[in-house]
């Protein structure tokens, strides 16, 4: 072949030596490599994928949510929690959503969006409130105490002071609504809170705090106008001149409604009465043709004020019928005045919409008051049997009883409630109420001991539990140990307060009995239970305060006291 033509013909590949063996392990060891961190991650991949995938399905919710569109927003965090059941938005989403719709699952999911790392002060706040509103203070307790540990916000100490409020410790709650006030001064919620605790007190200066407090919210523009007007216009102490001040601002108010027209015409009642059926009769024939609604509250408003009269003439009972409240309220105006045949008659009719456990707790409270004992007794064993199974049924037919001073019926109602779990406490209290009315301490006492177990951390149910104790003079030092722990906690609860002195008064330590009630705040014995001046009057006995104890006895209704409570005054004879 020419020189030229090997020129011209392609190049030959340069042959090239096979791998060594060397060469060859590389290979496979990256290969191995490769495998391993495929196999291996393969997982974490696996799951940070459905995290992602989670989180957009919380993002849909959110959007949903605050679109307003419930279902379709518990749909997506449900599909969030199904993909990443300890995802962190699906969690706060979802304990959101339940929250706002009242659902009960709500506790759960904040329960566990509170174990997260991720959970914020304003996660932890809402989840507070919402125990204190469920009144699981226990809980609610610890989580409050974290919060309080932070340089604490106006909402935080709000929450402290409504908690507090729950508690039954009402200088507590008034001293966070301060602070709550003190670092906002500005902020509505935390003065209408603020005034709302005030209002309630039996001290003159701090219920007149409480009206200045309310006026200054009266004259904003604020969510609190209208609910500051109408908490004055409830307000005892009103003079005249701020009861028209009172009036002139609930006709500012727009658009007009109801409540605000029934207050403003108890206002004109107390200012003028003898205009009352003048102005009965402007208040009918303005608010009688609305809504049902208004028809229900204005005919209970007239049942408050003793007009059964107009309640009758108001709707007929074809219209009343339609409607169970209205209904209700019809009944209530002819057992104002004493109709119980009628009322029987119309118990009777075919056409009723009530349970029929309901209509026997009418029938049983109609025969009660015919004095038709034998009646009453068949219609509320009726009654209780037919809302069993039933647990919210049965708290009716417990309620009702109660109410209708059946005291038999109210303890078998409550028996048979005690045996839903969820329910349990909520009997209990009723057993131990319905005990009380009976004198029954051992009653008392079961059921007390129930309610303890059912909450440990509860101070109400350890107090109320070493209160019978003693009172029964049973394990005196455990019981005492526990009330004066209560005492030191809660040093402005009076009945812990109680319990401690009874304490000592069984431990014969009568100097330290007396101590318990040695506040800085006079004690306002007026409003004081019976049981509780009786321990007092016992304590001063024991101090040989003889005519300080007279006339405490002589303000106790003897007859609401058990046995147990008057063996405490048996030394009074001698101080006679």
């Amino acid at each position: 072949m020419s020189e030229k033509a090997s020129s011209a013909s392609p190049l030959r590949q340069e042959r090239r030596p096979p791998p060594s063996s060397r060469s060859r392990g590389i290979v496979w060891s990256l290969i191995l490599v490769a495998v391993l961190i495929v196999a291996f991650g393969a997982k974490p991949v696996y799951h940070w994928l459905k995290a992602r995938r989670a989180e957009q399905f919380a993002a849909a919710g959110d959007a949903f949510a605050q679109a307003g569109k419930w279902d379709d927003a518990a749909q997506e965090y449900r599909a969030a929690l199904q993909l990443d059941p300890l995802g962190y938005r699906g969690l706060e989403g979802g304990a959101r959503l339940a929250t706002l719709l009242g659902h009960p699952e709500a506790v759960d999911l904040w329960e566990q969006v509170y174990k997260l790392p991720q959970c914020t002060t304003a996660d932890r706040q809402e989840y507070g409130e919402l125990l204190v509103k469920l009144d699981r203070l226990n809980v609610a307790q610890r989580i409050i105490e974290r919060l309080l540990k932070s340089d604490p916000d106006t909402r935080t100490l709000d929450l402290a002071s409504r908690y507090s409020h729950k508690m039954g410790d009402s200088a507590k709650a008034i001293e966070f609504a301060r602070l709550a006030v003190k670092r906002s001064p500005k902020d509505d919620t935390a003065r209408f809170q603020l005034a709302d605790l005030l209002a309630q007190m039996t001290d003159l200066a701090q219920r007149a705090e409480a009206r200045k407090l309310l006026w200054e919210l009266a004259g904003t523009d604020g969510i609190y106008k209208r609910p500051a007007i109408e908490a004055l216009a409830r307000a005892p102490e009103l003079s005249g001149d701020e009861r028209n001040r009172v009036l002139e601002a609930l006709d500012t108010l727009s658009p007009p409604n109801i409540t605000d027209a029934l207050l403003a015409s108890d206002l004109r009642i107390q200012l003028h009465p003898e205009d009352a059926d003048r102005i009965y009769d402007e208040t009918i024939a303005r608010w009688s043709r609305g809504e049902i609604a208004d028809s229900i509250q204005l005919a209970r408003w007239l049942n408050v004020h003793q007009q059964p009269e107009r309640v009758l003439a108001l709707f007929s009972v074809e219209r009343a019928l339609k409607n169970n409240k209205l209904f209700l309220t019809r009944l209530d105006a002819l057992g104002i005045l004493q109709r119980w045949n009628e009322i029987d008659q119309l118990l009777t009719r075919s056409d009723l919409s009530f349970d029929p456990s309901v209509v026997e707790s009418f029938r049983a409270r109609t025969a009660q008051e015919r004095n038709a004992t034998l009646d009453a007794e068949l219609h509320w064993s009726h009654a209780v049997a037919l809302a069993a199974g039933d647990p919210f049924k049965l708290r009716f037919v417990a309620n009702f009883a109660e109410h209708s001073h059946a005291t038999a019926a109210a303890l078998k109602a409550f028996e048979q409630l005690a045996r839903f779990p969820e329910h349990a406490a909520f009997a209990y209290r009723g057993i131990q109420r319905q005990s009380q009315q009976t004198g029954e301490v051992s009653a008392q006492l079961a059921a007390a001991e129930k309610i303890s177990a059912l909450a440990p951390d509860d101070p109400d149910a350890a107090a109320q539990l070493a209160y019978l104790n003693l009172l029964l003079e049973t394990d005196v030092e455990a019981n005492l140990a526990t009330a004066k722990k209560l005492a030191e906690k809660y040093p402005n609860r009076l009945s812990f307060r109680v319990t401690a002195a009874l304490g000592y008064l069984r431990h014969h330590a009568a100097g330290s009995a007396l101590a318990q009630f040695e506040a800085p705040a006079p004690i306002d014995w007026k409003r004081a239970q019976p049981a509780w001046r009786a321990v007092y009057a016992a304590v001063l006995l024991a101090n040989d305060r003889n005519d300080e104890a007279r006339e405490m006895i002589a303000t106790i209704p003897l007859d609401r006291l058990n046995p147990e409570q008057r063996a405490l005054l048996e030394p009074s004879q001698e101080a006679r």
